[in-house]
């Protein structure tokens, strides 16, 4: 450090042509002359203080301008504080000497502090005014927080306009002087990452001065190991090898010398997991055997470890990780009815694609660019032809076009369904009085998008009542509720959309069989119906199915396909309610695909007229010796038959329509006369009826 010595007060100097006169002395007011022309030179402008590994220092300078060859010698002053005391160091009797050398100067303990003067041949006083002070470097070596690095701090110097850095050199090994780093002249600390296991390390800064002078510090040394961990490595790119798909990693090399190799990762929602290591500090590639990037992205982080062992047990010095990178994962869907492909891929993760390149392969051939997007694009509408194989890459571009990095493959086959060929309505059939069933058959060999289920009353207009969804069959069963089977004639039939939502085919129409009939009065019930329609086949006939009263409904006949009329003759279930049910079935025949329909009407009830006989008039003992009504077609579950007398009291009752009245009220015969009887029943249709009316009780003695 430069700082500027002071001459005393009482003197006052001339400066005439870089010679200082000495011209007068002012004391208590009283003005003392000196001699005239007493010469006092410049003096010399010091430079450089430079320490040796002993402490000596050794001062450099330039010369004073002395145009009259006054030069009488130069006088060295040294102290251990800037604030003094001053002592003679020593002299310089050559006036173009520019070096002082002042050995035990002691520069290794602390920082000395130098100014020079120049002593003229003119009688004295002649010695110049101070130079500017020039202090020694002094270098402290201390272990940083936390260790591995080695702290190098020193005072302030010199700073004067010539000079331009300040140098920090390492002695590593013994003898050989490393330059670490040039500072600004300003600085005085630096700190220095070791590199080496273990060893004693020197240090020292050294400032040069444009006059070609250098000032060296002291030197300091410590015992230093090193804890400090190799640079995390950068990764540059991963990428998914079109080849093997399998994820790659490539990375810069970590700078420092003793890195020996470096540890991979593949980061999952676990955390980090090593996957390898690999030794060597310019190995920068690596595949992973492991890789599935065609199921999602991966991402991988990598680690560096150098040659020293530290710790317990020992291990190496390990980086940190950076954020890691990630592979793009691409996955596409197919429109066949558009014949469009559309990808849809993850971002690369690591840095930002300035671009992305859409890379297609048609059927095993060149790999060509199909499209270039913004590196804010993840999707792209691929118009493809149909029946090939297309193979798709997606890759990002870095802001340095020199990166880039490869998604995995992903294929496509442009296949397009089968339009559906057929769909056969099997059958119209009749469930019950509100429901009618419709069987369909599909074609599962090609993918329809819907089934629409269609139908017409009466010849009127087809509207939509039902759909099916894709993928339906091969057989749909659609229930129609809520319909008038026996009054309406329901035609149907299916409307058929192709893969692509747009319309096929219509299927063949299926209607149902309305039944009706009715009763005649010689014993007989005529059935007429609507043929079926519209089957593959033919129909082979018309089932007729009966039902008497309550008995269960089974199969009475069979009419053939040219005939729609049936008569049932009853006459032998006079002695039923006279109620008799009926439905028809058509029955198929000669379905192509061997599978016969059947289709049931509506079912129709009939009601033949009751028949009811009550005699006049009956003989106890004679032929007709029990008085019963004769009744048929009627329904006698609430069967009810009274004898009242003329009183009007009921003397026999009887609910049993096989039993009558023997004319006695227990084991006594009733006299003959007239009277009344009251009979009720249902017929065969529920309706209540009552008979009223007067009998004649004759017995055979009396006749």
């Amino acid at each position: 450090m430069i700082f500027r010595q002071q001459i005393a007060p009482a003197e006052r100097l001339i400066n005439v042509g870089h010679k200082y006169f000495r011209s007068f002395l002012v004391l208590s007011g009283v003005l003392f002359a000196w001699p005239a022309f007493a010469v006092i030179l410049d003096p010399p402008d010091l430079r450089c203080a430079s320490v040796n590994i002993g402490g000596d220092v050794t001062l450099t300078w330039v010369v004073p301008p002395d145009p009259g060859g006054d030069f009488l010698e130069y006088k060295i002053y040294s102290s251990g504080a800037i604030g003094g005391p001053y002592t003679p160091a020593g002299t310089v009797g050559t006036y173009a000497q520019t070096t002082f050398f002042h050995p035990g100067a002691g520069a290794q303990a602390g920082p000395r502090y130098y100014y020079v003067t120049t002593v003229s041949t003119s009688p004295a006083p002649n010695e110049s005014i101070a130079s500017d002070t020039l202090s020694t470097i002094f270098v402290q070596v201390g272990q940083s927080t936390p260790m591995g690095n080695a702290v190098i701090s020193w005072n302030p110097p010199a700073v004067l306009p010539s000079s331009q850095t300040i140098s920090v050199y390492l002695e590593y090994p013994l003898g050989n002087w490393i330059l670490l780093a040039d500072l600004p002249p300003t600085a005085t600390t630096y700190q220095h990452v070791v590199s080496v296991c273990e060893a004693t390390l020197t240090f020292r800064v050294g400032l040069n001065d444009g006059s070609g002078c250098v000032s060296f510090s002291s030197r300091d040394s410590d015992l230093f190991a090193d804890a400090t961990p190799p640079s995390s490595p950068i990764i540059t790119s991963v990428s998914v090898d079109t080849i093997s798909g399998l994820s790659t990693i490539e990375w810069e090399p970590s700078p420092q010398a003793d890195t020996d190799g470096y540890i991979l990762l593949t980061v999952t929602p676990g955390g980090g997991v090593i996957i390898d290591t690999v030794y060597g500090q310019f190995n920068t590639f690596y595949e992973w055997d492991a890789s599935t990037a065609d199921l999602g992205p991966e991402a991988f982080t990598i680690a560096a470890f150098d040659t020293c062992l530290v710790g317990t047990p020992p291990s190496p010095n390990t980086s940190a990780t950076l954020p890691e990178h990630t592979t793009m994962h691409l996955t596409n869907s197919y429109d066949q009815c558009g014949g469009n492909v559309y990808l849809t891929w993850s971002p690369y993760g690591g840095w930002q694609p300035a671009s992305y390149q859409v890379l297609v392969q048609m059927d095993g051939g060149l790999w060509t660019v199909v499209a270039n997007l913004a590196g804010s694009q993840l999707s792209y509408l691929h118009t493809v032809q149909p029946d090939h194989q297309y193979c798709y890459v997606i890759k990002a571009i870095n802001a340095d076009p020199a990166i880039t990095s490869l998604s995995n493959e992903s294929c496509r086959f442009s296949d397009h369904s089968a339009i559906p060929q057929f769909n056969y309505l099997r059958t119209v059939t009749v469930v019950d009085s509100t429901t009618i069933m419709i069987i369909d058959s599909v074609d599962v060999s090609a993918y329809a998008t819907a089934y629409i289920l269609e139908r017409s009353d009466n010849g009127g207009l087809w509207s939509a009542i039902a759909t099916a969804p894709a993928g339906a069959g091969p057989v749909i069963t659609w229930i129609d509720a809520a319909v008038e089977p026996a009054t309406i004639a329901y035609r149907y039939r299916v409307q058929v959309y192709d893969s692509c939502g747009t319309f096929a085919l219509t299927s063949n129409i299926g209607g149902n069989i309305i039944l009706n009939g009715r009763s005649e009065l010689d014993n007989t019930n005529d059935l007429f119906w609507n043929t079926y329609a519209q089957w593959a086949g033919s129909v082979a006939g018309y089932t007729i199915h009966r039902r008497v009263a309550n008995e269960a409904m089974e199969p009475i006949g069979m009419a053939p396909a040219t005939e729609l009329t049936y008569n049932d003759d009853v006459s032998v279930f006079i002695e039923s309610t006279g109620r008799f049910c009926y439905y028809v079935e058509a029955v198929e025949t000669g379905n192509p695909s061997g599978i016969n329909a059947t289709s049931a009407s509506n079912q129709i009830c009939v009601v033949q007229e009751d028949l009811v006989y009550i005699p006049n008039a009956f003989i106890i003992g004679g032929i007709n010796s029990i008085f019963i009504p004769v009744i048929g077609y009627v329904d006698v579950l609430e069967y009810e038959f009274n004898i009242i007398n003329r009183w009007g009291q009921v003397i026999w009752t009887s609910n049993d329509r096989y039993e009558g009245w023997d004319g006695t009220i227990g084991s006594q015969v009733m006299p003959t006369g007239l009277y009344a009887y009251y009979c009720t029943f249902h017929n065969g249709a529920g309706r209540r009826f009552e008979e009223r009316g007067t009998v004649m009780l004759l017995t055979a003695e009396g006749n």
